[in-house]
């Protein structure tokens, strides 16, 4: 099978943009007997109030629908249904600081025709096992510790809201200060920072040119209060536009997402180049690319030491770029290779250019 690559021209590129998700951010679900759900979001940040914060996600949302068709989410203060989200954030103390150690109320609302309504969480070791979920009446009908990996089941119809006390400890939040990307003839050079960490295992960098992939992981700093900095190059980029942003990873599995970066690379090659297979030695496949810096007739041929023709694996009229073919160590009659060493050389006009290769078995 072919697989064709194209790289461009040498155009740099700077982006920087802000963290926009809330330093501590924390998620649960809540879904009906039929599994209809929604995801809910709450936690700490050092811009947050108790109303609506729009720069953190929080929209003041319409009135819930009719017929007591499913629907959850948190009333913020004063808790009388004025002002409602998906997502409720406070702010860590007054005046507001990192590490944080206190308690926040939130008001979980939700109503459905179809109960048990099951709320799930998966929290850290910052919030603390007195956390508490209960009903309005002080946990006389419902009153659950609110911490670690658990779950809720409400199979009382009566109750449509939740009081949900956070304790929280020594709470620091993963807190990104820039992500930046820069584009070299070497790829895509990604750096972000951090103020301070808490419990982070590390990132996962994700790329997306039709949908999101996972082309690398950091690992972070556990808990850390000092700035830290991290770089990953994405080597593997051809001509075109790309967007990427940083998946972040809590040890216990809590994940939280950057901004987005897009980014436009453009290289073009100054020299027709032969490059060395990989890997190499292979089994049962290997991976050959070349570039022309002009439209150029190519082929690609591989020989055996005695220089008789294998297969001729690639002869095609390209444009300006680098290019990928790919050898399952057959040859031209489908029969499998026999371990060895075998050349493969380019042509392009007047360029030609040979190199080994090692076929194990």
């Amino acid at each position: 099978m072919r697989k064709l690559f194209s790289i461009f021209s040498i155009v740099m590129l700077y982006v920087t943009i802000a963290f926009g998700q809330a330093q501590a951010d924390f998620e649960i679900l809540v879904h009906d007997a039929l599994n209809a759900n929604y995801p809910l979001w709450f936690g700490l940040d050092l811009t947050a109030t108790d109303g609506i914060d729009f720069t953190l996600g929080e929209s003041d949302l319409p009135p819930p629908p009719p017929g007591n068709a499913f629907d959850a989410r948190w009333w913020l203060p004063p808790f009388l249904g004025a002002l409602s989200s998906w997502r409720d954030y406070r702010a860590p103390g007054n005046p507001p600081a990192f590490p944080f150690t206190g308690q926040k109320e939130h008001n979980l609302k939700f109503q459905s025709t179809d109960y048990p309504i099951t709320i799930r969480w998966n929290l850290p070791s910052t919030i603390a096992s007195t956390s508490v979920i209960r009903d309005m009446f002080g946990g006389v009908l419902i009153n659950k510790s609110f911490s670690g990996n658990d779950s809720l089941v409400v199979t009382n119809t009566a109750i449509g809201q939740l009081q949900v006390l956070i304790d929280y400890v020594d709470v620091v939040p993963v807190e990104l200060t820039s992500f930046t990307a820069q584009v070299s003839e070497k790829g895509v050079l990604l750096n972000w920072t951090t103020a301070t960490e808490l419990n982070n295992q590390g990132f996962n960098v994700e790329r997306k040119t039709i949908g999101w992939e996972t082309i690398g992981y950091v690992p972070g700093y556990g808990t850390t209060t000092e700035p830290k900095s991290y770089s990953f190059l994405d080597g593997e980029v051809t001509t075109g536009t790309y967007t990427y942003r940083l998946k972040q990873i809590d040890f216990d599995g809590t994940i939280s997402y950057s901004n987005e970066i897009e980014v436009v690379v453009n290289f073009t090659p100054s020299n027709f180049e032969l490059f060395q297979n990989y890997p190499n030695p292979f089994n049962p496949t290997t991976t050959i690319q070349f570039q022309v810096p002009q439209t150029s007739d190519v082929s690609i041929k591989i020989f055996d030491m005695l220089g008789q023709e294998v297969r001729s694996l690639f002869t095609e009229q390209v444009q300006p770029g680098k290019y990928s073919v790919t050898w399952d160590g057959m040859n031209n009659s489908g029969a499998k290779m026999s371990s060895g060493s075998y050349i493969y050389r380019m042509t392009a006009g007047d360029f030609v250019q040979s190199k080994e290769m090692i076929l194990l078995k």
